[in-house]
């Protein structure tokens, strides 16, 4: 089989080939916290050297922590309401549609810059009912699209790894644009904390690209004095959760992320509602 090299425009776009190693790479632990085997099969026909995301076991611990938690939630949010629609912001090569397997019919859209979704056309088509979307997130052209053919739905969307490489005020516009047009919406949002997004160069995978941090916040109610109606519903920290494979993967240093709360709340999810 001939693999397909990616060439990606965007610094940041890189960084997507980051957590399809590490989710591939996952289901080889003894206990692994996810199986991905869609993410498995997709790694072995890019052509890239995925060796300098190896040693980072960190960063796998992480992402197989966030990947666990946003499959649940769209598991979930789809299995309440049966006009469910979930968008991907930024969606990279994530399977997630394929790997959460819902069996239940709803609509998904998956938006990225276009040298990602053209590669992610090679690999992984789309279908009628997971469609692929080129735009800018930070734009609103694609809200229109989907706002058309679902002006009542109930609304999904995801932002994984990708606020941190944004600046605070495009975070904002996106939350505006989804505030302004969505009566039925749910944010979830990986973020960072302030002092990691100063250091790109300690994040071992992230620093073997060319792309680096923007936006960091450490108080999950910031976003509600955007003047918005959506409110903070919930918080999830990777470095709370799973302690023991934590341990077995990074020795005493899993001590340290658990329990000083410099690094504790250094990582994770919030999420935010909008009841129309």
């Amino acid at each position: 089989m001939k693999k397909i090299k990616p060439t990606f425009k965007e610094n940041v776009s890189e960084t997507l080939l980051i957590p399809l190693y590490m989710r591939a790479k996952e289901a080889e632990e003894k206990n692994p916290i996810i199986v991905d085997e869609v993410s498995q099969k997709i790694l072995a026909k890019i052509d890239y050297n995925f060796n300098k995301f190896s040693a980072d076991k960190r960063c796998q611990f992480c992402i197989s922590v966030r990947t666990k938690y946003f499959d649940e939630i769209l598991r979930n949010f789809v299995a309440k309401y049966d006009d469910a629609v979930v968008v991907l912001l930024a969606c990279g090569l994530d399977p997630r549609i394929e790997r959460t397997n819902v069996g239940k019919p709803f609509s998904s859209y998956l938006l990225d810059f276009a040298d990602v979704i053209d590669f992610r056309r090679n690999i992984l088509p789309e279908s009628v009912s997971n469609q692929y979307i080129i735009g800018d997130i930070t734009n609103r052209e694609w809200i229109d699209t989907i706002k058309a053919q679902h002006p009542n739905g109930h609304f999904l969307f995801i932002m994984e790894g990708v606020a941190m490489y944004l600046t605070e005020n495009q975070i904002k516009r996106i939350f505006k644009n989804i505030d302004n047009n969505f009566p039925n919406a749910e944010i979830h949002i990986e973020r960072i904390s302030k002092d990691f997004s100063q250091r790109t160069e300690t994040q071992q995978s992230v620093s073997a690209t060319n792309a680096t941090f923007a936006w960091g916040c450490d108080n999950p109610l910031e976003i509600e004095d955007w003047g918005l109606k959506l409110i903070f519903q919930s918080e999830f920290y990777y470095f709370s959760q799973h302690f023991s494979q934590m341990y077995k993967r990074l020795g005493i240093k899993a001590f340290i992320l658990k329990y000083l709360s410099k690094y504790r709340r250094s990582i994770g999810i919030w999420s935010y509602r909008k009841a129309g």
